[in-house]
């Protein structure tokens, strides 16, 4: 019989989940605005969401529309796919 999820659980999906979709906004964001100067702070705010996700428990790979280049991503997000 699977567990039921707990109250904090099911808020954990539903943010994971609002959070993983503002990550494809900004990612889309960013690839049109790249060249400005708004770049860095897309970058800082999608780092920052990314980061907050893994520390919600996300321990899954981002769709590729919602991915930035490799070397804008936070080195956390790497750690989860290299701890044994």
């Amino acid at each position: 019989m699977a567990a039921q999820m707990t109250e904090f659980e099911s808020i954990d999906v539903h943010l994971l989940t609002e959070m993983e979709h503002s990550l494809s906004l900004l990612a889309t964001r960013w690839r049109s605005r790249q060249n400005t100067p708004e770049a860095p702070e897309i970058i800082r705010r999608y780092q920052s969401i990314l980061r907050c996700m893994i520390e919600l428990g996300y321990h899954d790979s981002l769709d590729v529309e919602s991915e930035l280049p490799d070397e804008l991503l936070p080195q956390e997000y790497f750690d989860l796919f290299t701890q044994t």
